[in-house]
């Protein structure tokens, strides 16, 4: 009669073959988890190196509150790009003191159009508090653009 014919084979597992098997499902289990580990950190590194912040198409006012008043500009979008930012309400007071900082505000401005990026932390920390409330009120217009 025909059939299947199975032949028994014996292993023996001895101290020396049982620290190999281990010592193999060890290297395989590491290996599974440092690949999972650095494909898992490629794909945060991407998302987080070529994630863009697209402003929507419009006019967007931005307030800053001052010591001396209100800092007030009114930031233009067209096709996800600054294309213009107006200063509505600046305190004369901070004119007066001091002549320089209309081509620091000019300078910034024109920056920031040219780049589409504001100031870095670092720019930011050197910059005078009042050109720093001028980029948060910037920096607020576009929020808006982003929320809505």
């Amino acid at each position: 009669m025909g059939g299947i014919i199975i032949k028994h084979k014996i292993i023996l597992l001895t101290k020396k073959r049982l620290i190999i098997y281990a010592g193999i499902i060890i290297l395989i289990v590491l290996g599974l988890i440092l690949m999972l580990r650095f494909t898992g950190n490629k794909e945060e590194k991407s998302a987080v190196g070529y994630f863009y912040l697209e402003y929507k198409d419009g006019k967007y006012i931005g307030v800053e509150n001052t010591e001396k008043g209100e800092i007030k500009v009114e930031v233009s979008i067209n096709k996800n790009k600054i294309k213009n930012i107006k200063i509505i309400d600046f305190p004369r007071e901070y004119i007066q003191e001091n002549k320089e900082i209309k081509d620091e505000i000019t300078t910034t401005i024109n920056n920031i159009i040219k780049t589409q990026e504001l100031m870095s932390i670092e720019d930011m920390e050197r910059s005078s508090y009042v050109l720093n409330k001028l980029l948060k009120a910037i920096r607020n217009a576009l929020d808006e653009s982003l929320l809505s």
